[in-house]
C-alpha cells in the first residue's frame, strides 16, 4: 500500500542522475522532520506505516527515492560509486532543511537505507538531530571479508554483471505484503548489479568500527527472525556505537521489514516514542 505524498519533486543528483522525492505533511505546523532512506530494490513511498504512526504527531516526513530505484533516474539497482549515494542524500537533506528552518531533523534507515543513513551520519552529524536504524545490512553471511577486494575487483570489470537476487519471500510473515511487494511496479523485481553488491559489502566491512565515531542519539530496530539482514550487524553496531545515547530493541519471531510486520504496533510504537523524546527533549 502506498499513500499520495502532499508535495513531491525532483532534485539533480551526482552526474546529473534526476532524483524523485516525496513528502507528508501534518494537519498543523510540523514540529520536526523526518528523512526516510529505503532498502534495496524498493522505494520511499513503501513507508506507508511509518506515515500513518508519525503525522499525528506533526512530523513532515520525507523520503527519496534513491539513484536506480522507484521514480528516481539511473540504471536500475546500480552506482557506479557508493559515494554518490552519499552525495545525492545531502543534496535532499540540504533542499529539505531549507523547506523547513530551525525544525530538528531525524534519519530513519531500513536495510540498505540503513546502511546509507549510517554511512551518511557518520559523515554529516552535525547535520542531523537523531539517527534511527531499522534492520541495517551491517553483515554478510554470504561474501566473507577476505573476498570483498576479489569482489570489487571484478565489479571494476563486470559493474552490470547482475548475478544474485534477492529472496523477496523473506521481507515479511505476512503473505498480503509479499504478494504487495511483488505487485508493485516501482519495486525493482530484478537483481542489483555486482558494481552496488560490492560497494554495499565494502561498507559492512569498514562501517562498525567507524561507529566508534557516532555522537548522535541512536536507536536501532531489529527482528530476531530477519533472515535478509544479519542481526548480528545490529549487535555489532551496538557495542561499538560511541553514542552516550544509543538504544537496542529487538523484536522476538518478527521478520525483516518490521513495519510490515504483523506485528508492527511494537516496533512503530517504539519508534514514535523514541522520535517524539528526542525531538521534545532537544527543544
Amino acid at each position: 500500500m502506498t499513500r499520495e505524498p502532499d508535495v513531491h519533486g525532483r532534485l539533480p543528483g551526482v552526474g546529473g542522475v534526476d532524483l524523485y522525492w516525496q513528502c507528508w505533511l501534518p494537519t498543523g505546523e510540523p514540529t520536526g522532520v523526518l528523512l526516510i532512506s529505503h532498502g534495496i530494490g524498493e522505494h520511499s513511498g513503501r513507508y506507508d506505516p511509518v506515515v500513518g504512526t508519525l503525522l499525528p504527531d506533526g512530523w513532515a516526513i520525507y523520503g527519496l527515492d534513491h539513484r536506480g530505484h522507484g521514480r528516481s533516474g539511473g540504471t536500475r539497482v546500480h552506482v557506479r560509486r557508493y559515494d554518490d549515494l552519499l552525495q545525492d542524500f545531502e543534496t535532499f537533506r540540504r533542499d529539505v532543511a531549507a523547506r523547513h528552518p530551525g525544525l530538528p531533523l531525524f534519519l530513519l534507515g531500513h536495510s540498505l537505507g540503513g546502511q546509507i543513513a549510517l554511512a551518511y551520519a557518520l559523515r554529516h552529524q552535525d547535520r542531523l538531530s537523531g539517527l534511527a536504524l531499522s534492520a541495517p545490512a551491517l553483515v554478510s553471511d554470504t561474501v566473507p571479508a577476505r573476498l570483498v577486494p576479489v569482489l570489487a575487483l571484478v565489479a571494476r570489470a563486470l559493474p552490470t554483471l547482475r548475478p544474485v537476487g534477492i529472496d523477496d519471500s523473506a521481507i515479511s510473515s505476512d503473505p498480503a505484503v509479499v504478494a504487495d511487494y511483488r505487485a508493485d511496479p516501482l519495486v525493482h523485481h530484478g537483481k542489483p548489479t555486482l558494481s552496488l553488491g560490492a560497494a554495499i559489502y565494502a561498507q559492512m566491512d569498514s562501517l562498525p568500527p567507524r561507529a566508534v565515531e557516532l555522537r548522535l542519539p541512536l536507536l536501532i530496530q531489529h527482528g530476531t527472525e530477519d533472515r535478509l539482514t544479519d542481526p548480528s550487524g545490529t549487535r555489532r553496531l551496538d557495542e561499538a556505537s560511541g553514542s552516550p545515547d544509543t538504544t537496542v530493541q529487538w523484536y522476538d519471531g518478527l521478520w525483516h521489514e518490521i513495519f510490515h510486520e504483523p506485528g508492527r504496533d511494537a516496533p512503530l510504537g517504539d519508534l514514535r516514542r523514541w522520535l517524539a523524546e528526542h525531538r521534545d527533549g532537544g527543544r
